[in-house]
């Protein structure tokens, strides 16, 4: 009885399984493998069969522009990052209050989870086009700006800092932050009430609750967010490839975007191997250190 329930389980997991391993493991195997021989497939006769050990990894990172497009990766993983952990905080807060209205509130706050990235990054470039955005126009209206700003396309920049990479992040925050936001809000309304009508009685302030209570207690929920933020952050793609294509001047051009140019705009499917290792490294970095902190605090 004990085996027919135990065989019952693996056939329920067993398609999950085989589609993570066919459009997970396997391609990212290959990839690796690739990243270690001469793919250009421009010479199709003879791609893929000499093993040239480092040298594409020696090539990607010594490219002004990968080294660019990995700039702006780690930037705009930590302003997304930064910006929707902050925002999560506050509107998880408002999603679990009670008021007249919570439940338009929640869906509101929870609508951009419905937009596929895809999607996403279509509307905003509308929406940010230089001479059709009812942004410019609105700005404009209230006597904020005197022309249109270009939110896609200036190369005015400050550093790694610029117009369209703020953009680009503003759409990104946009669409993840309801995800975020949920898992706020459940860890908020696994907090005992009785903990924060205690630390009234005691004087405690709003902010003082926030900071002693809800803070300390969201600590393995935030662990977990930054965590898959970071991840998804460096392996990000198409929301910076659709609105700007890692444009104007490689200002949002990130890691993904690169691997995607040398694969399939130059053929060199040996560069874009190689520039996908060095993001699945940072990534491996990132999950050991995380799973080693998560030992130590259950020791």
């Amino acid at each position: 009885m004990e085996l027919r329930k135990n065989l019952f389980c693996y056939l329920m997991v067993a398609p999950a399984l085989l589609i993570t391993l066919a459009l997970g493991i396997v391609p990212m195997v290959t990839s690796l493998w690739w990243s270690f021989l001469d793919y250009d497939l421009i010479q199709a006769e003879t791609a893929g069969e000499t093993f040239v050990g480092w040298r594409n990894y020696q090539v990607v990172l010594s490219d002004q522009r990968f080294v660019t497009s990995l700039v702006n990766t780690v930037v705009m993983t930590v302003m997304v990052m930064a910006l929707v952990v902050a925002l999560g905080l506050l509107l998880a807060h408002v999603m679990n209050a009670k008021y007249r209205g919570r439940a338009i509130v929640r869906t509101l706050i929870c609508a951009p989870w419905f937009v596929p990235p895809v999607v996403a990054a279509a509307i905003w470039v509308w929406m940010l086009d230089t001479d059709r955005s009812p942004i410019n126009a609105l700005l404009m209206d209230w006597g904020l700006i005197d022309g249109n700003l270009r939110f896609l396309t200036d190369t005015t920049d400050a550093g790694p800092l610029s117009l369209p990479l703020a953009s680009v992040v503003a759409v990104r925050v946009w669409n993840g932050l309801p995800c975020v936001v949920i898992f706020l809000l459940a860890g908020m309304q696994s907090i005992s009430r009785s903990l924060y009508e205690a630390a009234s009685i005691d004087g405690a302030s709003l902010i003082g609750r926030f900071r002693y209570i809800t803070l300390p207690l969201l600590k393995p929920v935030l662990g977990v967010i930054v965590m898959l933020l970071l991840i998804t952050g460096f392996g990000h793609f198409e929301i910076n490839f659709i609105m700007t294509g890692g444009g104007p001047q490689d200002m949002t051009n990130v890691a993904g975007v690169y691997a995607y140019q040398q694969a399939f705009n130059f053929f060199r499917f040996d560069y874009a191997s190689a520039a996908s290792g060095v993001v699945f490294l940072m990534t491996s970095v990132i999950c050991i250190f995380y799973i080693r902190a998560q030992i130590r605090k259950d020791k």
